[in-house]
């Protein structure tokens, strides 16, 4: 096995998950394996290939493109790059186009949040906590079948990471809603956190000593908002963007107010409690499962919040000391940060 290709697409509408753990993949396979990307073309996605760590070939195809002009497109490149093993990640590939790239390259592994329908891949990988429940099937019975968590797929900075001692004050606050916001969540959580004025008697959280780490995406459409609101925080406030390793600002956060999909699991690997808030119907699921288990508290939807609904449960959570530790211990029995490097093995061993 030379050449491994990734067939994944992102943007503002969609977010930039299925880019951000298909690169984490990417990133843990053996260096002399040539990677080769291709994408539609969207100015986010590109940026983020070009800055990752390791060298990757990267093939754009245009935007506005057919299935039927899109197979077409891959065809020649599987054929021209010598793809072995291609990579699939996106919610938009249904059963037809993936047998249409099986009959194109040796092995198709696919990454897949649901099971909408029998796979013709020769592998798929679902990392959620719910995985195990659905009912996956085989379109010609050979699929193997990579479920759960200890196949969540997290970058390399969250293998390793030690056992958490949480402190019992909320000092430092992350609030991270992924590489986009479509529901223009930032403000409104910023907004929320302005609420936080009559604090004399909570003993586990200080205004004067409060201090907010806000992450910007690539795909953030609504920087002068934020920028706006964030002028009338009476605290502390820093903003991060294009950040290389997020797990050093969850390993410090005492709390995280963030969107579902990934990002939750990276906050459990870091044994970080976390208030989810839901930007998109996929991310349902997974939150709804992990809230059950103990390491999130799920708010729902968050267009359907108030900025009253997220302050509640900013005071209600940082109150309750032992609740906090019993989510980051949860959180890290549930998510070891290996999944990455079990799934790396399980292809090559294709």
């Amino acid at each position: 096995m030379k050449k491994i290709g990734f067939r994944v697409d992102g943007n503002a509408k969609i977010g930039m998950g299925h880019v951000m753990r298909t690169l984490a993949l990417a990133g843990a396979f053996p260096a002399d394996l040539e990677l080769i990307f291709i994408v539609k073309e969207e100015a986010a996605v590109l940026k983020k290939l070009k800055e990752f760590r390791r060298e990757l070939s990267i093939i754009s195809l245009p935007a506005d493109c057919s299935t039927g002009e899109e197979l077409s497109q891959m065809g020649s490149i599987i054929r021209k790059e010598g793809i072995e093993v291609l990579v699939t990640d996106s919610y938009s590939f249904d059963q037809n186009y993936l047998q249409e790239l099986k009959k194109m390259v040796g092995k198709l592994v696919s990454i897949h949040d649901f099971a909408p329908f029998p796979f013709p891949s020769d592998m798929v990988i679902n990392g959620n906590i719910y995985a195990r429940e659905l009912e996956y099937k085989s379109l010609d019975t050979r699929a193997r079948f990579l479920l759960g968590t200890e196949y969540i797929l997290l970058r390399e900075e969250f293998t390793g990471i030690g056992k958490r001692r949480l402190d019992k004050k909320v000092k430092r606050i992350l609030v991270t809603v992924g590489g986009g916001d479509p529901l223009n969540l930032t403000p409104r959580i910023l907004q929320a956190l302005s609420n936080l004025s009559n604090l004399a008697d909570n003993p586990f959280i200080s205004r004067d000593e409060l201090k907010l780490h806000v992450i910007i995406g690539p795909a953030f459409k609504n920087l002068e908002e934020i920028i706006t609101v964030a002028k009338d925080l009476q605290m502390t406030t820093a903003f991060h963007f294009n950040i290389r390793r997020i797990s050093d600002l969850m390993v410090i956060a005492d709390l995280a107010i963030s969107a579902g999909g990934s990002t939750l699991y990276e906050l459990a690997a870091c044994g970080t409690p976390a208030i989810a808030i839901l930007q998109a119907e996929n991310q349902v699921q997974g939150a709804e499962a992990l809230a059950e288990k103990g390491t999130v508290v799920n708010l729902g939807w968050g267009d359907k919040l108030t900025r009253e609904d997220i302050t509640a449960s900013i005071i209600e959570l940082s109150y309750n000391y032992e609740l906090r530790k019993r989510m980051s211990k949860t959180g890290q029995d549930l998510v070891d940060g290996k999944g990455t490097l079990r799934c790396v093995e399980e292809i090559l061993g294709l």
